[in-house]
């Protein structure tokens, strides 16, 4: 290690990729050169040899590592892998960011800054999250566990903050345990957060630390200033199901699921109604509930099967091998 990475904070930045774009990705490791020792790039998608190059130079100081894991296998495992990373690298934070992040140069040091802050008042943090602005730079909406504080340069404590962006210090990751791998996508942050309130920890977020942040394709705007995350159907599926899986966790507060069961039937008519009654958005919106409701959790291959068709292909799929295996009894040896 050199020396210069020597006097930089002792974190791991991990940025998931998929299908990125190539020049902004630079840009984001870039602005990240001279606060972290390392660099990691979990590739959910190739990356060729001349982007890892142009990767390493605007890594600059910085310790470059790309992990392939050779299929997509979603956010969960991929911060799974920079714990682990972090851990053997004698990381003391572990950095996540999206690939279309922007945070600005200084953003670990002042973060690592509040965190130190908050844990000399006796705190036991968890995490301490920048506070996320849309593209105009207005303060997106938390989900505060306090009253703001008067002096707006206070950190404030909330139930849970998006991951991009997110300090974590390696041991409270150790105590409170890994993120979600069987989620894919979508509440793996959210069940994470809540786990860590469930065990004493405290999430955090620095108002004084703002990075931009995009919500899915846009905000649907609803009467009475509500609003819902646009997102393709897919993520709908996601959404959906992981969020009623969430139901059945006991550190899930119980205000959290009467929220969630509440708002379900309205944001299951907005999406209908935004996607103009879809079959691919209708399928996967059914598909979430039952899968939710079932725990059948994992990667999202099955947000646009029809799910009549897809029990019956199961309960054929099982027929079929209950009838082979009977039939290889009957052959002779």
């Amino acid at each position: 290690m050199t020396d210069i990475a020597a006097s930089q904070t002792r974190c791991l930045a991990g940025i998931v990729i998929y299908r990125p774009q190539c020049e902004a990705l630079q840009r984001l490791v870039a602005s990240l050169a001279d606060d972290v020792t390392t660099v990691a790039i979990y590739a959910n998608s190739p990356v060729g040899g001349e982007e890892q190059q142009a990767l390493q130079a605007a890594a600059g100081p910085a310790e470059l590592i790309v992990l392939r894991p050779g299929l997509n296998r979603g956010l969960g495992a991929a911060y799974n892998a920079f714990r682990q990373l972090a851990e053997s690298c004698g990381s003391e934070f572990l950095l996540l960011l999206d690939q279309d992040s922007q945070p600005r140069p200084g953003l670990v040091g002042a973060l690592v800054a509040t965190y130190r802050g908050l844990a000399s008042r006796g705190e036991r943090v968890a995490v301490v999250g920048p506070q996320p602005v849309d593209i105009d730079g207005e303060a997106m909406r938390l989900s505060a566990a306090q009253a703001r504080p008067h002096d707006k340069g206070d950190p404030v404590r909330t139930r849970f903050v998006i991951s991009s962006g997110s300090l974590i210090p390696l041991d409270a990751l150790a105590t409170i345990g890994d993120f979600r791998g069987d989620y894919f996508i979508d509440a793996i942050d959210i069940e994470w957060c809540l786990r860590a309130g469930a065990a004493g920890y405290s999430i955090w977020v620095d108002p004084a630390v703002p990075m931009p942040h995009q919500l899915g394709r846009g905000v649907i705007r609803l009467p009475l200033g509500l609003l819902l995350t646009d997102q393709p159907a897919r993520r709908l599926y996601t959404y959906v199901r992981n969020q009623l899986a969430m139901l059945r966790l006991p550190h899930v507060p119980i205000q959290h699921k009467a929220k969630f069961l509440v708002s379900l039937p309205v944001r299951l008519a907005v999406h209908l109604v935004h996607h103009r009654f879809s079959r691919e958005c209708a399928t996967a919106l059914a598909n979430g509930l039952v899968d939710g409701v079932r725990n059948r959790l994992g990667p999202p291959d099955r947000a646009f099967i029809p799910w009549w068709r897809a029990g019956l292909g199961a309960r054929l799929a099982r027929t079929a091998a209950t009838i082979e295996h009977a039939e290889s009894g009957r052959r002779p040896a």
